[in-house]
């Protein structure tokens, strides 16, 4: 599946030429057709990737057999077979293989119950024109997207933002609330969007929507406290337990009538995902790694030797960094919404490169925040022993002209409790920034921080599991899932993560020692690695999936950051205070700090913009 959008308006009821404006700015996120239906005051708009049931019977907008319920859906149901055989016994008849008609069906019989039954990636969207009434509904961890604007006589939603640019009469306006987010996280946590007016839909809820009222709720969440009979145990016996829910996991996603992949970096995490879904599959596993020539971050070596080991049909892609420079400013701009993240452009590469062969790749994603593989966690963990050990007065010695990781390190002691610590570990330009960065706009209210309330939802919990579980709530739905989409999407990959099954999640969160930061985190997953792979091939220190951009920023692609940076500019924008931003490039260019996070996010944000708003549009 790809990419979705509907416009519901009792008063102006949609014209075809509005929804075609919409199918076109879908078309980027695949290759295959787009279709519309209207009827009365509904529009509906999909922009289909073919995956399972290639045929026309499996197309969108799709209706049931009287045509009164319709549907547009972005993702995929892993359990769509099972579900077919029971609402075959239900009486049901069906017109096509598709997951699609899972979905009309199923709410047929089940009405909202329908979305607990899924297991899979979704955004759906139901709707009803006997009561002309839509249903909305995102998947339980927000791996696929869904944005919406709700008025009392007109609700328009889509996949990404551009589709808000061609609902008539409505006003395009950056949230000064979620622009201090971006600010702070590189992303905008939900329900917030950038855009005033409109929200993202939740992860795990589902929203009913007619002229008369809006109402949204919660069909699954994470547990609210820590299961009162939580086994005491070796990593070795939580290993035994769960790796048949990883396979099992693995396996259920290995449906497709396309070809499909594993991507391979040669880390823990995908090379788990290739061994098991090498098992599943009857035909020789292609497996994916897109190397960095001349590059101290290149991995490709490791993800040969994994390769290699598993017997894979091994593709290797190398990619010279003139070729990457040239492109890095283009990559930027097909996100269609700001992404803070300097792992969305080797993501998109991966992506890119890997479509050439496959229509469909599994992914690791999701393996660091469930058993706590972040360099972040370590540093929290060393940050509070030292904080115990050596009592020495951290906020005065923060303020000492330290450089480079001292000053990093004397900040981060220098916030002395769990939540302070930890928020400040998550974020690029730290809290007491934003004032001078933001003007009023950076005083959060504390009622309304996201970040802080999914922390207090978790005191049940010791601290750092507390943090793993806020930050699957902000930083995997806000940044990691949006990314893998959107880069992925933009050439019409599919992409699909074993490790966000919410089956195997609910396994997991019964394994307190799963949080293993202190011996460089995933000893479970390693003991099952260990299982099908020799240690020396994948013990190694942890690198990020990025680019040596602090290097870059430096060097090459020093004219393009004072670009986006440059005092002009930003005073134009009308949305940041330059004297700050020109503060971070001065340091970072003089080699003092590395600020290349917090100064990727400004540039990507402006290159969003220009995109978005037009080149240089004020937007004060």
């Amino acid at each position: 599946m790809c990419g979705i959008a509907g416009y519901i308006d009792f008063r102006n009821p949609p014209d075809e030429a509005t929804l075609r404006s919409m199918e076109r700015v879908l078309t980027h996120r695949g290759p295959d057709e787009g279709k519309i239906w209207k009827d009365g005051p509904c529009g509906l708009v999909h922009r289909r990737l073919r995956i399972i049931d290639l045929s026309p019977a499996a197309a969108q907008p799709m209706s049931n057999e009287d045509e009164h319920l319709w549907t547009v859906f972005n993702g995929e149901i892993y359990n769509y077979r099972p579900l077919r055989e029971e609402l075959l016994a239900l009486g049901h008849r069906f017109r096509s293989r598709s997951d699609t008609e899972i979905i009309l069906h199923g709410y047929e019989s089940w009405g909202l119950d329908l979305f607990r039954r899924l297991r899979g990636m979704f955004a759906i969207a139901i709707w009803d024109n006997k009561i002309q009434e839509i249903i909305l509904a995102r998947d339980r961890l927000g791996k696929k997207p869904m944005f919406y604007a709700a008025e009392p006589e007109r609700l328009i939603f889509g996949s990404e933002l551009p589709v808000f640019r061609c609902a008539p009469n409505f006003c395009l306006c950056v949230s000064r609330p979620a622009l201090r987010e971006y600010a702070e996280y590189g992303y905008v946590q939900s329900p917030g969007s950038i855009l005033t007016g409109v929200q993202r839909l939740r992860a795990g809820h589902f929203a009913v929507w007619n002229r008369k009222s809006f109402r949204e709720e919660a069909f699954w969440k994470l547990p609210a406290k820590p299961k009162t009979s939580r086994p005491e145990n070796t990593s070795a016996q939580a290993a035994e337990a769960l790796e048949p829910a990883l396979r099992e996991a693995v396996i259920c996603r290995l449906e497709s009538d396309v070809p499909l992949g594993c991507f391979l970096s040669g880390g823990i995490d995908s090379s788990l995902v290739a061994a098991l879904a090498r098992q599943g599959l009857s035909t020789k596993l292609k497996t994916y790694t897109v190397g960095l020539q001349d590059s101290e971050m290149d991995e490709s070596p490791y993800a040969r030797s994994i390769a290699a080991h598993l017997g894979t049909d091994h593709h290797e892609i190398m990619v010279g960094q003139e070729t990457l420079l040239a492109e890095f400013e283009n990559i930027l701009a097909l996100a269609p919404e700001p992404i803070g993240d300097d792992s969305f452009v080797p993501t998109h590469l991966i992506s890119r490169e890997t479509r050439k062969h496959v229509t469909v790749a599994l992914s690791g994603d999701g393996g660091d925040e469930l058993f706590a593989g972040y360099d972040k966690y370590r540093q929290y963990v060393a940050a509070r022993r030292l904080r115990r050990w050596v009592p020495l007065p951290w906020r005065a010695l923060a303020r000492l002209p330290w450089s480079g990781r001292g000053q990093k390190a004397a900040e981060a002691l220098a916030n002395a409790g769990p939540r302070a610590l930890t928020r400040w570990l998550s974020s690029l330009w730290k809290r007491n920034e934003l004032p001078e960065l933001l003007g009023g706009a950076g005083t959060a209210d504390e009622k309304l921080d996201f970040f802080d309330q999914r922390w207090a939802a978790w005191r049940e919990f010791p601290d750092l599991e507390r943090w793993m579980l806020t930050d699957m709530e902000t930083y995997l739905e806000g940044d990691i899932l949006p990314k893998v989409d959107r880069a992925s999407m933009a050439v019409g990959l599919e992409t699909r993560s074993p490790f966000l099954d919410h089956l195997f999640i609910e396994q997991v969160l019964r394994w307190p020692n799963r949080a293993d930061p202190a011996r460089g985190g995933k000893a479970i997953l390693k003991k099952i690695l260990a299982r099908y792979v020799p240690e020396e091939l994948f013990l190694r220190p942890k690198r990020g999936f990025g680019l040596p951009v602090e290097q870059w920023f430096r060097g090459a692609l020093r004219p393009l950051l004072l670009k986006y940076t440059s005092a002009k500019r930003i005073q134009q924008r009308g949305l940041f205070h330059p004297k700050p931003i020109e503060d971070a490039v001065r340091q970072h260019l003089s080699g003092r700090r590395n600020f290349a996070r917090k100064l990727y996010a400004m540039v990507a944000f402006e290159a969003w913009a220009d995109h978005f708003f037009g080149e240089g549009a004020s937007l004060a």
